[in-house]
């Protein structure tokens, strides 16, 4: 209609209907085209633009573009697979979320269980940040050596307080170990107190290192020992001041030492009697200040029996009549005993200290009471050895 109409306006074979045809199919043509638009073009655009909008907006990308074929499809394709990414990475941002939230509360509650056991802990701990020189001295510390309005803020604050006689052996070793020629830094040294005094600590560091092995930062707990180092400085004195005794004069002495070094009520040193040794005999018994006569007793159900049957020392810092009831008797709540073997390896008898109350936990090295043990053992095999000659002469 639209080319009749044309054709017969241009060579003037026109009728009265002929420009109503031509406007006519101009409209339909216009709509045509309109429509064509609005499918093909306008409609998937805003598909596409609100597609574009929503992606650009926290939550849901909205729901997936359909378009027809043709470039208009590829672009739609496009932003679903854009969209599709986008719900993804949604996904995986919420699931991220949640674990940072997690890994959050975890390292508080880390941080909360760190303050509190610093809090409660006997040790003094200090933070060397090596990059920057500055050290953090926890109040504990600082209230351990009577530092506490001490300003002190550099590692040479620390290095100042070192016992001379220990300084350069402390500060090499440290050395050693932040260069990783040593494992671990486990040393225990003399640090100067606030009135002048020098206090023993027992001293371990760990140092935290980037991925080259540099160390960065240095954390050091110190634990106050001085005084079990007060008291394994006394058993050594002790020790040295025995070596000219012999005889019950040496038991006695070795017991009078060690209830004082101790601060036990009971001390004694026996000799095992059977074989296997099922009592016990008294060679020096020292108790409330004062020595007593010699006895015999079972070692069955008791903390000495213990002690000869495992043929190793026995401590119990509190609660030996939970362990062996048969201490009740005796009002004992602390105890160690220490085997004496011979030469031959055979054990012959042993020396203990009992308490009515409990015992010192900081107990020195008990390497320190084989020192005793040897002694006395040897003590006591030239004592028997001594009776048997004796007794071959009244014989003969």
């Amino acid at each position: 209609m639209l080319l009749l109409g044309t054709y017969a306006f241009a060579f003037g074979k026109t009728t009265p209907l002929a420009p109503g045809w031509l406007f006519g199919s101009l409209l339909l043509l216009l709509g045509v085209m309109a429509t064509n638009v609005e499918v093909l073009v306008l409609r998937p655009l805003r598909s596409l633009l609100q597609m574009t909008q929503s992606l650009t907006r926290s939550g849901s990308p909205g729901a997936p573009v359909d378009a027809p074929s043709g470039q208009m499809r590829e672009l739609a394709a496009g932003l679903n697979r854009l969209r599709d990414r986008m719900e993804q990475y949604e996904s995986e941002l919420s699931e991220e979320r949640s674990r940072r939230k997690a890994l959050g509360q975890t390292v508080r509650d880390l941080e909360d269980r760190y303050a509190l056991t610093v809090e409660r802990a006997n040790d003094g701990i200090w933070e060397w940040n090596i990059e920057s020189g500055s050290v953090d001295f926890s109040l504990r510390w600082k209230a351990m050596l009577g530092l506490a309005r001490a300003p002190m803020q550099g590692v040479e604050d620390w290095r100042a307080l070192l016992h001379p006689d220990e300084r350069a052996a402390v500060l090499q070793y440290l050395e050693n170990y932040l260069s990783g020629t040593v494992p671990r830094f486990d040393e225990q040294y003399r640090l100067r107190q606030g009135d002048g005094n020098y206090q023993w600590v027992h001293s371990r560091g760990t140092a935290i290192r980037h991925a080259s092995g540099t160390p960065y930062r240095l954390i050091v707990m110190d634990n106050d020992i001085h005084a079990r180092k007060q008291i394994e400085n006394a058993l050594i004195q002790a020790a040295e001041g025995l070596s000219a005794l012999s005889g019950e004069t040496f038991f006695q002495a070795l017991m009078r030492s060690l209830s004082t070094i101790l601060d036990t009520r009971d001390n004694l040193v026996c000799l095992c009697v059977g074989e296997p040794p099922v009592r016990a005999r008294t060679l020096a018994y020292y108790s409330r200040g004062t020595f007593t006569e010699n006895f015999e007793y079972d070692l069955e159900g008791t903390s000495c029996g213990a002690v000869i049957d495992r043929k190793e020392i026995v401590y119990c810092p509190t609660g030996v009549c939970e362990l062996w009831p048969s201490e009740k008797e005796f009002d004992r709540d602390s105890y160690i005993g220490v085997p004496m073997f011979d030469s031959t390896g055979k054990i012959i008898g042993h020396f203990a200290c009992m308490s009515g109350k409990p015992m010192r936990q900081d107990l020195p090295h008990l390497a320190l009471f084989r020192i005793f043990s040897v002694r006395a053992a040897a003590e006591l095999e030239r004592t028997l050895l001594r009776q048997q000659l004796e007794a071959r002469h009244t014989i003969a």
